[in-house]
């Protein structure tokens, strides 16, 4: 609720977001267009974009209908249509001889009804809200977050999250509309439908279909982040649930005793035959949700393979539910040989459809559930820590089981979570990249030429050469670099490539193993590349602040993302 709650402001403080700022005139333009007495068309244009902005998430977010589609066709799209708006209001003579040539004034009049003509009226408005749509799907950190984290487990309760975002943020630009159109019909010279202003507004309309087309409006809207004040991105985000906080503390066992769903769709066991619910009873059990190139994931591994080893025999047993984050995790293959290294020799199966994450309704890795002897969950946790209670928690449901103390403790070692200050998880695909900074935009494609930045501040990364960029990932083709700025302890990169490639890496300038604080996976300043999997590229003996991190890729070879602790 708390969070339906929060997509509902969040949509009403998008129109304060840097990359709508651009945007605003079209809403005005559009409302004022014409009759500005027309009340009905600030109405409308605000319907019509949240009908396009859910439809848009609907058939590219939700959906693989479009997914052969590059993403940045709908700024193409978008901005056509915006400069199509504003030619046919700054030549109306020319756009009536066309649409006579081409039909479309006898086709229109047809589906209108012909003794209608306001409804011919409406056309513009409609045009003008549902070309807006996609665009503004880009610009909240809610969005962002109910797109990624919830969308792939829950459908039905992300679409409730997106639907209130919509309205919060239609129920604003409406205001905006009807104000508009108050003001300027309050002046005489600007409500002529055929004067200078209206001509000024479709100049407008056109300037801002270019930016939208060209994809320019990031340019914009990098431009307005760094020279005013106000932090849309951050006070945004104090809308997201913390983590940390989802499930209240009750001694070790933290949650009241509920029944535990049962496995769907599990396929691919490793280390064992298929498992169900119903084998486990008797027996007490942790459900484990990870996925293989997930650092977070990788950190609570230790703790998983000592209480495995230590209470297997007290009738102990774990459960690793195998839920993708990136496509190639999907492939069975390559999940077997990350549990062969990782040594995890519990049973494994793969969820690549989110089908018990689902059932679990669970949101998060790494994230356990712990089940008791009669099928009840007795402590969840979420994130990495909280290892001890955990601990405490299997001993004291075995001595439930068996009347008697488990007797020795696992021996661990001491866990590592990241800190507060810490460079977040760094997403490179077009789907979820964060903190990118560069003159050409980051959109999917082939052959994309990047020139990097000079300067970067904390967290902020760039590009440079020649690179194919996808929803998942990048892809070095020639004189590709990358470089990022990072405050942490330790620094990761899941990537991967068809044939064994090196990529080098240099910290602060230097190579790497000059510095001394190169990672296990790097050798002479060089990070042999095969298989999609998670590298380990620094190691501090303790939190650095600020350091760069630059790789020279190859061709061919693709990164994900950046994990960090501390």
């Amino acid at each position: 609720m708390l969070l339906l709650f929060g997509a509902f402001v969040a949509g009403m403080l998008t129109v304060l977001a840097p990359c709508v700022l651009p945007l605003l005139p079209v809403i005005i333009g559009g409302s004022v267009s014409g009759e500005t007495t027309d009340r009905k068309r600030p109405i409308i244009i605000a319907v019509s974009l949240a009908a396009s902005l859910i439809l848009f998430t609907l058939l590219l977010k939700a959906t693989t209908v479009l997914i052969g589609i590059p993403p940045e066709s709908i700024n193409y799209i978008s901005g056509s249509i915006i400069i199509l708006l504003g030619i046919a209001t700054l030549f109306p003579m020319v756009y009536e001889k066309i649409s006579f040539k081409l039909g479309f004034a006898s086709r229109s009049q047809k589906m209108l009804n012909s003794g209608n003509q306001n409804k011919n009226k409406h056309v513009g408005a409609i045009i003008t809200g549902a070309a807006l749509g996609p665009v503004f799907s880009s610009c909240s950190p809610v969005y962002a977050y109910i797109i990624a984290t919830i969308l792939p487990a829950d459908f039905a309760l992300a679409m409730s999250y997106i639907i209130a975002y919509v309205l919060g943020l239609s129920f604003v630009l409406l205001l905006v509309g009807i104000f508009s159109q108050r003001f300027i019909s309050k002046v005489r010279w600007a409500a002529n439908p055929k004067g200078i202003f209206q001509k000024v507004l479709a100049i407008i309309f056109i300037i801002v279909g270019v930016l939208v087309f060209t994809g320019t409006t990031t340019q914009v809207q990098t431009w307005v982040s760094k020279n005013t004040p106000f932090d849309f991105d951050g006070l945004s985000a104090k809308f997201i649930p913390d983590k940390s906080n989802r499930v209240s503390q009750d001694g070790i066992y933290n949650v009241k005793p509920i029944e535990a769903p049962e496995f769907v769709s599990l396929e691919n066991w490793i280390n064992s035959e298929p498992l169900t619910k119903e084998e486990l009873s008797g027996k007490v059990y942790l459900v484990d949700f990870w996925t293989y190139s997930c650092i977070n994931c990788i950190r609570t591994q230790p703790y998983l393979k000592a209480w495995y080893e230590t209470y297997k025999d007290d009738g102990f047993e774990i459960i690793g539910v195998h839920a993708p984050e990136f496509s190639f995790e999907k492939v069975p293959k390559n999940v077997e040989k990350a549990t062969k290294e990782a040594g995890l020799k519990y049973p494994i199966a793969l969820d690549n459809d989110f089908a018990t994450w689902n059932a679990f309704n669970n949101q998060f890795w790494p994230a356990s559930y712990l089940v008791d002897e009669t099928g009840n969950i007795r402590r969840v946790h979420f994130g990495e820590g909280g290892y001890e209670e955990t601990e405490e928690a299997i001993r004291g449901l075995l001595k439930e089981k068996n009347g008697t103390d488990p007797g020795a403790r696992a021996q661990t070692t001491k866990g590592r979570t990241s800190g507060e200050d810490e460079t977040p998880e760094t997403y490179l695909g077009s789907r979820r990249a964060s903190n990118f900074v560069g003159d050409t935009r980051l959109i999917t494609g082939e052959n994309k030429v990047f020139k990097a930045e000079d300067e970067l501040e904390i967290n902020q990364w760039t590009l440079d050469g020649t690179w194919d960029v996808s929803a998942e990932n990048i892809t070095a083709k020639s004189n590709s670099v990358l470089r990022i700025r990072i405050a942490a302890k330790e620094a990761y990169l899941v990537m991967g490539s068809e044939e064994s490639q090196d990529v080098k890496v240099l910290l602060d300038n230097k190579l790497i193993n000059k510095t001394k604080f190169a990672g296990s996976d790097v050798q002479s300043s060089k990070v042999s590349v095969e298989n999609f999997e998670l590298y380990r590229l620094v190691e501090y003996p303790k939190f650095n602040e600020d350091f760069i991190l630059e790789l020279q890729v190859p061709s061919g070879v693709s990164l994900n993302a950046f994990t960090f602790g501390s």
